[in-house]
């Protein structure tokens, strides 16, 4: 790691200090896209506030989430029935925290969240 690469501890102070709204590929049962809103608590649990995204002032669904930072890697685990979410090379930089989204080890491409 050089020393412009951020560290994990660093990272994780980022991550619980704020939410991250985004798409993390979830939809209703109908196939209507939902927008995440990751609240993630020091303890390694935390919460996914989901909206209809013509609708952020309502949270259709509440997931719990178990979470994890290691080696740049944030790992969502949303529990039976939801596959596991991977970020790779997690980079927080201002609002933005950008990687690599994969879904129960396949890669679905680069994703954003934002900060707020």
């Amino acid at each position: 790691m050089t020393s412009c690469e951020p560290d994990d501890e660093a990272t994780f102070d980022d991550l619980v200090r704020y939410g991250w709204a985004g798409d993390l590929g979830f939809s209703d049962k109908y196939g209507e896209p939902l927008q995440s809103g990751l609240v993630l608590d020091r303890d390694g649990f935390g919460v996914d506030d989901q909206c209809y995204f013509d609708d952020l002032n309502h949270v259709a669904f509440s997931l719990q989430v178990r979470w994890m930072l290691v080696d740049g890697v944030l790992s969502l685990d949303y529990g039976n029935g939801y596959p596991l979410l991977e970020i790779y090379d997690v980079y927080i930089y201002g609002d933005e925290l950008t990687g690599i989204l994969y879904v129960d080890g396949v890669r679905d491409g680069p994703v954003t969240l934002y900060r707020y």
